[in-house]
């Protein structure tokens, strides 16, 4: 196998830098994660440096490609890329983001070449973004947790830390693991989003996860459009809740167990109820 990283302009001089690794697949619930890769690389104005060998780490049978055909003639073939990028950032930190489609093979062969991009560019901390569902309801503060590698110790000191889990995980995951026999800090950032609504997209959770990647970073950007769609999205839940007294009732049961602090709760059952809330989302503009 030839080298995975491909270099398409020369490495810019970073300030310790941090990589903010967004990779789709397991586990995005409401693709939050890669919403808020997207918001952060175009409000941070990245600029592309590497490419990894996507014949070497993709199944394009899983993966396919898409063609954009034109009066009978194709006129291009938009392939899957997973890609590095750079940008300067206000604050003593600049940043890195490693975003595309989570590896279907060579994983082993992908974190080593992670490491070394991180080597090569003076990498001293990365955070991987993800999202999942949560008995949580959507009337209160998102929560956002975090569990890390050997190395990364209290690299977020302000953020809820995963107590326990034991299950499958995705190659960020595997890939924090991997970084931390290298010496490099590496955790996960992990937003709770609610059960019900966790197959839309979801700009408040969004919004909560861009604001904890800028907390790490000591920066700021403008979120205004990100706010903006907040409030109509709690708009919309609202009134697709109010509609449905036995979704107003889940919760209200949520909104119980979440005030009283209690660390677990059962997930309401309302799988039906989840899909009259999402079908009355996808009716909203």
């Amino acid at each position: 196998m030839g080298p995975l990283v491909h270099w398409v302009a020369d490495p810019p001089a970073l300030r310790r830098p941090v990589l903010i690794v967004s990779m789709e697949g397991f586990v995005d619930a409401g693709a939050v994660a890669a919403a808020a890769s997207l918001f952060l690389r175009h409000r941070w104005q990245s600029t592309l440096v590497a490419r990894f060998d996507r014949d070497a780490l993709l199944d394009y049978r899983a993966r396919r490609p898409t063609a954009v055909v034109d009066s009978g003639e194709v006129r291009r073939v938009e392939w899957p890329e997973l890609e590095l990028y750079a940008a300067t950032v206000d604050g003593a930190r600049d940043a890195l983001l490693l975003v595309g489609p989570e590896p279907d093979m060579a994983w082993q062969a992908f974190f080593d070449a992670v490491a070394d991009a991180c080597a090569r560019l003076g990498v001293e901390l990365v955070v991987g973004l993800g999202a999942y569902p949560a008995a949580v309801p959507h009337t209160r503060p998102v929560r956002i947790l975090q569990a890390g590698n050997s190395v990364a110790g209290a690299t977020l000191p302000d953020i809820g830390k995963i107590t326990s889990y034991t299950g499958p995980v995705g190659a960020g995951t595997a890939l924090q693991a991997r970084l931390g026999e290298r010496g490099i800090a590496a955790a996960g950032l992990w937003a709770e989003v609610p059960h019900y609504v966790a197959g839309s997209p979801n700009p408040t959770v969004v919004l909560a996860l861009v604001r904890a990647v800028l907390g790490v970073l000591g920066t700021a950007v403008d979120t205004t459009e990100l706010e903006a769609a907040t409030k109509l999205h709690r708009e919309q839940i609202d009134e697709a809740v109010t509609a449905h007294p036995e979704a107003a009732g889940m919760v209200a049961a949520l909104e119980r167990h979440v005030d009283a602090g209690e660390e677990e709760a059962e997930l309401a059952s309302g799988e039906d109820i989840a899909a009259e809330i999402e079908r009355f989302l996808r009716q909203q503009d």
